[in-house]
């Protein structure tokens, strides 16, 4: 990357120019006439240092307080410009190349979250299968109760009785039966909701972005397959 450094003959400001683009720096008239339009040329090397070059014999730049013509130098070394030693601020330069040089996109591994997403499912499944079975458990016992008390009803209710006996008995099972899967089904429907919430705050908390830390709300598959990077961030998926 090249960027030439010179002064605005209007304004008087500092002028940053990357290709076609010029950045304007500093208030107007900040800087002083002997810091030409084009003053010097400084060029981004791959190793992170600058080189520094007059574009002009007669542009006086100083490296260090040393005057200079072509130079290597870092953000460490004082550069002035111009007979007045306009100092060259490295914070705006080096904010400047950022802007300009592309980032490489942020890579994060996603795999890791099929497993979250798995357990979510496996474990959220499991609460369903139980609450089936304890319904058709509750179901037949229900039935099982009713038929009692049918059958209560229905023997013969002479005192002393062996069939009366019976009748009581079979009456008072199926009523403790029923209060039994009443409790039961009064305890699970208390039960179930909290597992059910406790596992989607862990997947809110778990299955998010490793890089933004947001969290998905898709399921694993639909996630790769409809993205290739973060909804978010925009940090590419490694998948």
């Amino acid at each position: 990357m090249e960027i030439i450094i010179g002064r605005n003959a209007q304004t008087g400001q500092l002028n940053f120019t990357i290709g076609s683009k010029t950045t304007p720096y500093g208030s107007n008239n900040s800087v002083p006439r002997s810091v030409s339009r084009r003053h010097c040329r400084i060029e981004v090397l791959p190793n992170g240092t600058y080189t520094i070059e007059n574009l002009k014999m007669e542009n006086d730049t100083y490296v260090n307080g040393n005057p200079i013509f072509k130079k290597t130098v870092t953000p460490s070394d004082v550069v002035e410009l111009g007979g007045e030693h306009y100092r060259l601020s490295w914070d705006v330069l080096q904010q400047l190349i950022e802007k300009t040089i592309p980032k490489p996109p942020v890579e994060v591994d996603i795999r890791p979250l099929r497993y979250i997403w798995a357990r979510y499912e496996e474990e959220t499944n499991a609460i369903a299968s139980s609450m089936a079975k304890k319904n058709a458990i509750r179901g037949t016992t229900g039935a099982i109760s009713m038929v009692g008390m049918v059958i209560g009803f229905i023997l013969p209710q002479e005192e002393g009785s062996p069939a009366n006996t019976i009748r009581i008995v079979m009456m008072v099972v199926a009523i403790l039966v029923m209060l039994l899967m009443a409790i039961i089904t009064l305890v699970d429907s208390q039960n179930a909701p909290k597992k059910k919430k406790a596992l989607q705050q862990r997947l809110r908390n778990d299955y998010v972005c490793p890089n933004c830390k947001k969290p998905y709300s898709q399921d694993y598959d639909m996630l790769i397959r409809m993205h290739d990077n973060c909804p978010y961030c925009k940090a590419k998926f490694i998948k």
